[in-house]
């Protein structure tokens, strides 16, 4: 089955985790404090592995914000509570910039991490 990307679309994934989105978000600031923490302690010393775990650690916090934040834009539709046909529109063009931004911004995170990684390799 296809499933075509659409604000309905990510309204049904919203509200099946809306349960997490707390914890999300809970999870993205414990993981912002311990990037920073980490970051104060990185030095030109320190082993590689060490800043690839400290960049790992940022872009999780990164892609939990965005995720939680997906979660409170998708978890009600205004467009479904309207009656007037005008505001319907103007609702529904506002949920479809949102469904086109956030399918950009979901997968950005990961992308972004794996394209440092690649490249800063190819630089050794």
């Amino acid at each position: 089955m296809l499933f075509s990307i659409s604000p309905e679309l990510f309204n049904y994934i919203a509200i099946t985790f809306a349960r997490f989105k707390w914890q999300l978000l809970a999870w993205s600031l414990f993981f912002f404090l311990l990037f920073i923490g980490l970051q104060s302690q990185i030095q030109l010393k320190t082993p590689s592995i060490l800043v690839w775990l400290a960049i790992l650690i940022l872009f999780i916090a990164i892609e939990s914000l965005v995720v939680s934040a997906f979660m409170f834009f998708f978890q009600v539709l205004p467009s479904t509570r309207e009656e007037n046909a005008s505001w319907y529109k103007f609702y529904r063009a506002i949920e479809w910039c949102e469904t086109l931004l956030f399918t950009i911004l979901l997968p950005l995170p990961i992308i972004l991490f794996f394209y440092a990684f690649i490249r800063l390799e190819a630089m050794h």
